[in-house]
C-alpha cells in the first residue's frame, strides 16, 4: 500500500488487493453488483446505483451514491445529517482492458472534496486469482474545511483521509471475496 497526504490539499492512495477469485468474476461483481457489497463493508451503510448505461460495445458507465455509516460523536450528530456523509461515484468500465476510471465528489463538501481514480483487474495465481489495483487522487479544495483546513490540522486531515481511503479499498476487496464465495459455483 502507498498513501500520503502531502499538505497541499492532495491525497494520493495506491492499493493492491489479492483475491482467490477469477478475474472476470471480480470484474463483473464490481461493475454490476456494487450495491450488494455494501453489507460486507465496515463504515459503509449503503451503495445505491443511480444510473447504468451501455455506452458502446464493452463500455459501461455507472453512477453510484455511497453512504457512510454515520457514527458521529454525541452532540455533533444533531448538526450533521447522516445522509450528508455521502459521495457520488461516476465510473466508466472498459471490459476489454478490465480497467475502470472513476470520479468521486463529496456531498457534504460539494466540490470541496473531489477525487479521481482507476481500478485495474489482473489475473494472478495462474488465472485462478485476481490482483485488484486501486489508485486514487483526492483533492481538498481551498476553504473546504474553513479554519480547520490550515496548517497541521489540514495535514492531519489529509493523512486521516488517505488512511480511510486505503481501508475502504481493502474492505471493498474483502467484500468482493465474501460475495463471490457465497454464490453457488457456476453463477
Amino acid at each position: 500500500m502507498s498513501s500520503n497526504g502531502n499538505g497541499n490539499g492532495h491525497v494520493n492512495v495506491r492499493r493492491m488487493v489479492m483475491l482467490r477469485q477469477p478475474p472476470r468474476g471480480v470484474w463483473t461483481t464490481l461493475r454490476d453488483e456494487l450495491p450488494q457489497l455494501a453489507a460486507s463493508m465496515r463504515g459503509i451503510e449503503a451503495v445505491y446505483r443511480m444510473e447504468r448505461t451501455d455506452e458502446a460495445a464493452g463500455i459501461v458507465r455507472t453512477v453510484h451514491e455511497w453512504r457512510a455509516a454515520a457514527r458521529l460523536p454525541a452532540g455533533l450528530d444533531r448538526y450533521v445529517d447522516g445522509g450528508a456523509l455521502a459521495w457520488t461515484e461516476t465510473a466508466r468500465w472498459n471490459d476489454a482492458t478490465l480497467e475502470s476510471r472513476w470520479t468521486v465528489e463529496s456531498k457534504i463538501l460539494a466540490g470541496g472534496l473531489t477525487g479521481s481514480g482507476t481500478t485495474r483487474i489482473e489475473p494472478a495465481m495462474g488465472g485462478r486469482g485476481t490482483r485488484m489495483h486501486f489508485e486514487i487522487s483526492a483533492t481538498l479544495g481551498p476553504g473546504a474545511l474553513g479554519p480547520l483546513g490550515q496548517g497541521k490540522l489540514k495535514s492531519g486531515f489529509e493523512d486521516a483521509a488517505a488512511s480511510l481511503l486505503a481501508k475502504t479499498l481493502q474492505d471493498l476487496g474483502a467484500a468482493v471475496d465474501v460475495y463471490l464465495s457465497s454464490r453457488p459455483a457456476g453463477r
